[in-house]
């Protein structure tokens, strides 16, 4: 009989919300839009027990789509690894609709289980794939160090969800900032043990982004980035 849940992920916000809509849920790293994906009624006003902050994930993934290519201008084939095409179906239209617009081929590889991995990575290769974004997903953010060292030895550079994956490995890590996202959801839960019903509460996107890029991994994957791509950093791995 918790007096709040905080859900990390549209899969677990879900969850939660069959399993009761009287408990306050305070949405935490939620990716879809929460209207579309039956969660609230509306932004500003949810009017159900559900609120919290929201990062657009398929906003973010075309983003992320964009700075690859402008870092990588000569690719023309771009992988996607995604974890399958249902789940992430709008991501998926937002990046083939950069595809359509910058003039590249976009291919989308899927991989889940952690044991799919290399063969998807072995089919990037085989396709000719020229570089990679890795869509959103909690289970490829688990995972970062794995696939950052397999987009390396497939010789891919590689834009991922968060900053700190380009720590782990990556050549790019764009996305809000973490600790923003966690004040924040803390925020919510305050307003609601003082009492505020959780479906007065408007839902929230981000407001910071973090951008971090990979000098090392570049040097292994002998990429030379623009500078202005490197000064529009937040951190730079050297």
């Amino acid at each position: 009989n918790p007096d709040a849940i905080i859900g990390v992920s549209d899969v677990v916000i879900g969850a939660l919300k069959a399993a009761s809509n009287s408990v306050p849920i305070v949405m935490s790293f939620a990716g879809s839009d929460p209207v579309a994906a039956g969660f609230a009624a509306s932004i500003m006003r949810p009017a159900g027990n559900i609120t919290g902050v929201v990062t657009l994930a398929s906003e973010l993934n075309a983003k992320r789509l964009t700075l690859l290519h402008e870092a990588i201008p000569t690719a023309r084939r771009i992988a996607a690894l995604t974890v399958s095409e249902q789940r992430y179906e709008v991501s998926l239209q937002a990046l083939r609709a950069v595809a359509a617009s910058e003039g590249f081929d976009l291919q989308i590889f899927f991989a889940e289980p952690r044991s799919a991995y290399p063969a998807a990575f072995t089919a990037m290769r085989s396709a000719g794939a020229d570089a990679l974004i890795i869509v959103s997903a909690p289970e490829y953010n688990r995972d970062a160090d794995i696939l950052a060292a397999l987009a390396v030895e497939a010789k891919l550079p590689t834009v991922c969800e968060w900053s700190h994956m380009a720590v782990q490995g990556c050549l790019f890590g764009y996305g809000p900032s973490q600790p923003e996202l966690r004040r924040r959801t803390a925020d919510y839960l305050v307003r609601i043990f003082r009492g505020a019903a959780p479906g007065d509460l408007p839902i929230e996107g981000p407001t910071r982004f973090d951008f971090t890029v990979n000098l090392k991994t570049a040097k292994r994957l002998g990429v030379e980035l623009p500078t202005g791509l490197l000064l529009r950093a937040d951190e730079v791995i050297e």
